[in-house]
């Protein structure tokens, strides 16, 4: 392969780490592309510790008798059943203030605008550098065909959005269907922001599960058919995913073993 295309296959590699979650390789491999999205069965266990209650003996002084007292079971505690977050259904241009969000924000980041792309982050200091920014869309040409489909979150004005989108990468005349993630949130002034902090533990929770959904599936399989439809078309692309494929198993892999003999 070209130095140029190893150099970009580089770049795009690291630009995954950035906001959204970059589908790629989408047809290579299913779970990535659906990160994880087999369907998980939910087991919850209540264990309760049954407190032994003694038989009470009473004894008399008038006739000699024991009296045995029959087994008294303690009424159980009521475990309250934690109420289940809402679960929504995914819509499709039916939020265009959100639709704008996402299309200004690929907009600031192919342009290296660092400036415009803190202004669409909940937390600013979490923007990209402008060096960030040029490694990573050096040999991106332009964000084509941007599609936002968006989830209503469990908490008021919070919403989990799903960007399809096709990069026209340098060289390479065939676009690529990718699919990113965001979760979006309402600011005190009422803007609409891509969260870019730290989720708790709950949020967090919600969000991952939300790519078991049936309608999120129906999006990632509507990507990876347009992937596969894509490098069949041209061998060029094909090349190039199937090396950021190679390259993203091999560090996998790496990080893996470094882990062991930690």
């Amino acid at each position: 392969m070209k130095l140029k295309y190893k150099k970009i296959i580089l770049l795009t590699t690291m630009s995954t780490m950035g906001i959204g979650l970059l589908t790629l390789s989408l047809s290579h491999d299913k779970s990535d592309a659906k990160e994880s999205l087999s369907p998980k069965a939910a087991v919850n266990s209540i264990a309760t510790d049954e407190t032994a209650v003694e038989e009470g003996i009473a004894d008399t002084q008038m006739a000699a008798t024991v009296t045995i007292q029959p087994s008294v079971s303690p009424t159980p505690t009521a475990v309250p059943t934690p109420t289940p977050l809402p679960v929504y259904s995914i819509e499709e241009n039916g939020y265009p203030k959100i639709t704008k969000l996402v299309k200004e924000y690929y907009t600031a980041k192919n342009s290296r605008d660092v400036k415009a792309l803190k202004a669409l982050l909940s937390d600013p200091t979490k923007a990209d550098t402008q060096e960030e920014l040029q490694q990573k869309t050096e040999y991106i040409d332009e964000y084509r065909n941007i599609k936002v489909y968006v989830k209503k979150g469990f908490e008021k004005g919070t919403y989990i959005v799903y960007a399809y989108h096709e990069i026209k990468f340098t060289g390479i005349n065939t676009t690529a269907p990718s699919l990113s993630k965001f979760y979006v949130t309402t600011a005190s002034d009422d803007t609409l922001k891509i969260f870019s902090g730290e989720m708790d533990e709950q949020t967090k929770a919600y969000y991952d599960e939300r790519s078991n959904d049936k309608d999120v599936v129906a999006i990632m399989d509507m990507t990876n058919q347009k992937s596969k439809d894509a490098m069949k078309k041209d061998e060029d692309l094909k090349n190039f995913w199937d090396s950021v494929a190679k390259m993203a198993n091999n560090k996998q892999s790496d990080t893996q073993a470094q882990g062991d003999t930690n």
